[in-house]
């Protein structure tokens, strides 16, 4: 029995088949863009979306703008450092911490080490910032001898989007600058608490000064008292010279006389001593008599004048002038006591007054110095007063000189001692030229790489650069995906001669198998240079089971969609889904700095699941993306590929329909149209 198919307008696709017309899926299954009309709104529908998202991504994208939805990491390892002397632990690295998790434009995750490499490992953070342990110990010592400046370490992976430094260059220097704000602020109120320090101790030795000022004025008083009482003394030693000298000689003259009368009474003494022994009957008589008056008179007489007695006449006489004798030659001779210490009090008394006039004068020099210490005590003071915010006003002090010189000694002690204690409070730069570039630059940032697309060859240009590890997501997914395109394009789409018996699966699975092999070539391909420039997966037999899954999905996405679209519109819609998974996958541009309608499309695409199936297993990590994308490549796969061999089958079946009242000439058109791009590999290669 004939099957009948009634014929139209050139370029208008058949709807009946004899008597009987099309259903709806055969209608759905054989419809392709004939029209004009039809393939303008194709190419439109394609073409639109991406041209807008080309133009957005070139020139208006601003990433920054997605900064607070990017998720980043900070690990602190600190461990502080104990300043002593009652300070307690101070933890610089938390205070960068703070800094960080406290600006609402970044949004910061506090995590370990463990988890900020599994998190940047699975895009789940941009980047990471670790401080590290002697991060604290190394703030401090910008005034140590050997200053050493403390690090900071940020970790990207250029898997989570080789272009996301377009991200990571306005946002790292900024963060950077953070910490550095934070370390400055730190250093500033190292220098200023060690200035206020200093300036405490300056008040308390301005208090000292001003002390010593009164006291040395009081010393100065007391010593001008002192001076006038010595030269007072001075002069009264030599009115007590003058007068000795008198003296001296009065008492010459009494010698002499002493010793003419002595030498004659004594004589006449002795003599009369003879008969004292003959008046002491007498005196017993005379009591007897009862004339004791006279007796006792007598009888002091007797006792006076008895040689047995020693405090007789004679000897008291003796002793007068032993004593005048004595005393003239203490008052005229130099080597007696009282004339030799008189002359060494009338010398001592001139050294004094001489002791008391350089003391004048050294108080006066004193009093000048002091004057000028307590004014640069106070320049000192107003200086420091000015940095660090004001000093108290100097005190005034009172007493007499002794409470002078008791002040004056506590003042020295005291501007002594706190000027020291000030001194050992301030800061002291030990190693000038290295602490300024400590200070300069107080944080090196140190910057690795899991996966670096480049890497700079010359540390003194860091524009030099040449292709590493990173490249093989470019490669592997981005340059695999564009060369499975363009292979769908250069070759047919069904490979084999046409009967009414043959089946449709052969002609699309020999097309597929040729593209395929072909694609895995290339693929083996990029996987070499990949390797070149230093890739190593953590499982070559996983990776390379996930390489030829790709290379199956690509390959049968790519010729499901020449099939559907035909050669010419086919091959446009091609390279423009091609185009619009390296946007959405995030190969390129990190998912979290997508727009809202490229970030929805993510999932969707099947190169968002190949590179998320290509990063799990380069790093040995086998999840939920890992086991989802195995899944979604695999779902895609099977439709697409199920999808081709029914659309073939359908269209290749029109074909070999009998219609003896059809246009031939409509016909051959028809013909040539259905077999677009279904030639063997000959004729393609042969033109």
């Amino acid at each position: 029995m004939s099957t009948k198919v009634t014929g139209g307008d050139a370029g208008t696709p058949r709807t009946e088949r004899g008597d009987r017309a099309l259903g709806p899926l055969e209608r759905l299954l054989m419809w392709r863009p004939f029209s004009a009309v039809a393939r303008t709104l194709i190419i439109l529908a394609l073409v639109f979306p991406l041209l807008f998202a080309g133009l957005f991504m070139w020139a208006m994208w601003d990433p920054t703008g997605s900064v607070p939805n990017t998720k980043l990491a900070v690990v602190n390892n600190d461990k502080g450092v104990d300043r002593g002397e009652g300070a307690g632990l101070e933890e610089f690295g938390a205070d960068v911490v703070e800094g960080l998790t406290g600006r609402d434009y970044l949004d910061f995750d506090v995590v370990n080490n463990e988890d900020a490499r599994k998190g940047l490992m699975t895009g789940k953070y941009l980047f990471t910032v670790t401080i590290p342990e002697d991060f604290s110990q190394n703030v401090v010592t910008v005034i140590d001898p050997e200053p050493k400046q403390a690090n900071i370490m940020v970790n990207f992976n250029d898997y989570n989007g080789s272009n996301g430094a377009i991200l990571t260059s306005g946002l790292v220097p900024q963060i950077q600058s953070e910490v550095r704000a934070e370390v400055a602020k730190t250093y500033a109120e190292e220098v200023l608490g060690g200035l206020n320090e200093l300036g405490d101790g300056i008040r308390q030795a301005a208090d000292g000064s001003k002390q010593l000022d009164d006291g040395v004025g009081q010393l100065k008083d007391g010593a001008g008292r002192l001076d006038d009482g010595a030269k007072q003394l001075n002069d009264g030693l030599y009115q007590l010279e003058d007068g000795t000298d008198q003296l001296a000689d009065g008492a010459r003259q009494i010698d002499e006389g002493v010793d003419k009368l002595t030498g004659m009474l004594i004589p006449l003494l002795e003599n009369v001593q003879g008969g004292v022994s003959q008046l002491t009957p007498i005196v017993d008589t005379l009591r007897q008599f009862g004339l004791h008056a006279e007796a006792d008179k007598l009888d002091g007489i007797v006792s006076q004048l008895d040689p047995g007695n020693p405090d007789n006449v004679v000897n008291d006489l003796n002793r007068l002038r032993e004593g005048t004798g004595e005393l003239y030659a203490n008052l005229s001779n130099p080597e007696m006591p009282y004339r030799n210490g008189l002359n060494q009090l009338i010398d001592g008394s001139e050294q004094l007054v001489d002791g008391t006039g350089q003391l004048t004068d050294g108080t006066a020099r004193l009093q000048d110095g002091a004057n000028q210490l307590n004014d640069g005590a106070k320049q000192l003071n107003d200086g420091t007063s000015r940095l660090t915010d004001g000093t108290s006003q100097l005190v005034d002090g009172g007493g007499q000189l002794e409470d002078g010189i008791n002040q004056l000694k506590d003042g020295s002690e005291e501007l002594s001692t706190k000027l020291g204690e000030g001194a050992d409070r301030a800061p002291e730069v030990k190693s000038m030229d290295k602490s300024s570039d400590q200070i300069a630059v107080p944080i090196i940032f140190d910057e690795a790489n899991l996966h670096p697309t480049q890497v700079v060859v010359d540390p003194e240009d860091p524009t030099k650069k040449e292709p590493s590890s990173g490249f093989s997501v470019l490669g592997l997914i981005v340059i695999n995906f564009l060369l499975m395109a363009v292979v769908s394009i250069l070759l047919p789409h069904a490979i084999g001669r046409r009967h009414k018996a043959s089946g449709a699966a052969g002609p699309v699975l020999s097309a597929w198998g040729t593209m395929l092999g072909i694609n895995v070539a290339l693929t083996a391909l990029l996987g070499f240079v990949s390797i070149t420039l230093g890739w190593r997966p953590e499982n070559w037999f996983v990776i390379v089971a996930a390489l030829l899954l790709i290379d199956i999905a690509g390959t049968t996405i790519f010729q499901f969609f020449r099939i559907l679209f035909g050669r010419v519109i086919g091959a446009m819609f091609n390279i423009g889904f091609f185009a619009l998974g390296l946007f959405v996958s995030s190969a390129v541009w990190p998912l979290s700095t997508l727009p809202a309608p490229l970030k929805f499309m993510n999932p969707l695409h099947p190169m968002s699941h190949a590179r998320n199936l290509f990063v799990r297993s380069v790093d040995g990590i086998y999840d939920n993306t890992f086991w989802i994308a195995i899944v979604v490549l695999l779902v895609f796969t099977v439709l697409a590929l199920g999808a081709s061999i029914l659309i073939y089958d359908a269209r290749r079946k029109s074909l070999f329909i009998d219609d003896p009242n059809e246009n031939e000439r409509d016909r051959k058109k028809y013909e040539r149209e259905i077999r677009e791009g279904e030639e063997p590999l000959q004729s393609v290669f042969s033109r």
